[in-house]
């Protein structure tokens, strides 16, 4: 986690209250012009930060008049241990360039700038979608061959190992499949369509977290993909249904009524979980102390893949049993 002290730099011009106006102008001159900043600050004889000072009220200021009679005394400092989120939430609809950053006693340990904050915040969000398919945050298209490789393949492995499990499942199922074979043709829009709602709420659970830093909403999200699950498996239940029993029936299977109520429950079953998982994996790796944008997706794939697959064909199972 990259906190502003990470970030920060030293301050180029420190003044202190007693100083006068002529002292802190011949003090600014003196300064190379290549170095960059925007506020001369001012700290007391124990360094505590207590104002800022603004070019223009210096300039307009009388030459004997003291820096504590022209300087800000009102000043959004941000804790040295506060990490990127929690300072860009502090100066949060703010148009202030630089900022004075601070220990816990006070004392002025450096500054940084609001557009050094802004960049990190981008490049982790941009490193965001990579960590969730296992790409290193850092890898572009002109990292070296063999580093991509060794950043890449292990959770390929990892995932090939998980896709074993659905591929398990299925198997156990094979002689369902085999005397109802039209079943086979919509596993996959039956794990697409749960893999997608699971992505959907890892996604809002992920973005939630980076923002907020805590799991205090994880209650809030487990029943708000309840309620999305229910609506949004029932309506795409109806449809995945509808279209099985048309495709049954002008193949002349028998009983495509059932496999029409087999492929609605299955897919209300599967939303409802996928949703679920989608919202719960990020956390669980995150009270966990892992990352949880690195492996949520691997983990969220194999589960979903198994409920969406496994639900459908074990009540088609029950069901062959039933009418035999």
């Amino acid at each position: 986690m990259t906190t502003v002290k990470d970030m920060m730099q030293e301050p180029v011009l420190v003044l202190a209250p007693e100083n006068t106006v002529a002292q802190a102008i011949a003090a600014i001159r003196a300064i190379p012009r290549e170095r960059i900043y925007t506020y001369p600050m001012v700290a007391d004889r124990r360094g505590r930060l207590v104002g800022l000072c603004v070019m223009r009220d210096l300039i307009l200021a009388d030459a004997k008049a003291k820096i504590a009679e022209v300087m800000l005394t009102k000043v959004l400092a941000l804790p040295q241990g506060a990490d990127v989120h929690d300072a860009l939430n502090r100066i949060k609809g703010m148009e202030i360039p630089e900022y004075p950053v601070i220990a816990r006693n006070g004392r002025l340990r450096g500054v940084v700038r609001a557009a050094r904050l802004h960049e990190i915040e981008e490049a982790r969000l941009a490193a965001t979608p990579g960590r969730m398919v296992g790409v290193d945050e850092g890898e572009t298209v002109a990292t070296p061959f063999l580093a991509s490789i060794r950043s890449r393949l292990p959770w390929l492995m990892i995932n090939l190992v998980t896709a074993f499990a659905a591929g398990l499942v299925v198997g156990h199922y094979q002689d369902t499949i085999d005397r109802v074979v039209l079943l086979a043709a919509f596993l996959p829009v039956l794990a697409g369509q749960s893999g997608n709602t699971g992505a959907q709420a890892l996604a809002i659970t992920l973005r939630t977290l980076e923002r907020s830093g805590t799991t205090d909403f994880y209650s809030a999200a487990l029943w708000k993909e309840i309620r999305l699950g229910l609506v949004h498996g029932v309506l795409t239940g109806i449809v995945v249904g509808a279209v099985i029993y048309i495709v049954a029936a002008l193949a002349g299977d028998t009983g495509p009524e059932w496999l029409a109520l087999i492929v609605f429950i299955a897919t209300i079953l599967s939303v409802l979980v996928s949703g679920l998982c989608g919202a719960s994996v990020p956390v669980v790796l995150k009270k966990m102390g892992a990352d949880p944008a690195t492996a949520s997706s691997i983990i969220l794939t194999t589960i979903t893949d198994i409920v969406s697959m496994g639900s459908m064909l074990m009540l088609a199972s029950m069901l062959i049993g039933y009418l035999t």
